[in-house]
């Protein structure tokens, strides 16, 4: 299935599934395709809205809202803080 998957974090060098075998669920997780090392970047499935393709053709794709775990108590700068050092960049790249 053919699928978008966005996130409003900064993350231009995390790149994401084109295409997935079935519909997650919100709470479920998707890794980023990008690996630095042994690490992938995981995020939560925070929403899901059914897009009409821009082709003009009628056929319509989920786009999937991905964030930080909603569990975590993670603010977006403790993230960041986290994050940078896993990839090979400053905080202040992201902030």
């Amino acid at each position: 299935m053919k699928v978008h998957c966005k996130t409003n974090l900064d993350l231009d060098r995390e790149h994401w599934p084109a295409e997935l075998p079935a519909l997650p669920n919100i709470g479920d997780y998707i890794l980023s395709t990008t690996r630095w090392g042994t690490f992938q970047l995981k995020l939560e499935v925070v929403s899901i809205t059914w897009k009409q393709l821009s082709d003009g053709i009628e056929k319509w794709v989920p786009e999937i809202e991905l964030h930080i775990r909603r569990s975590s108590n993670m603010s977006i700068t403790d993230f960041y803080k986290w994050y940078a050092p896993k990839v090979g960049r400053q905080v202040s790249s992201f902030i």
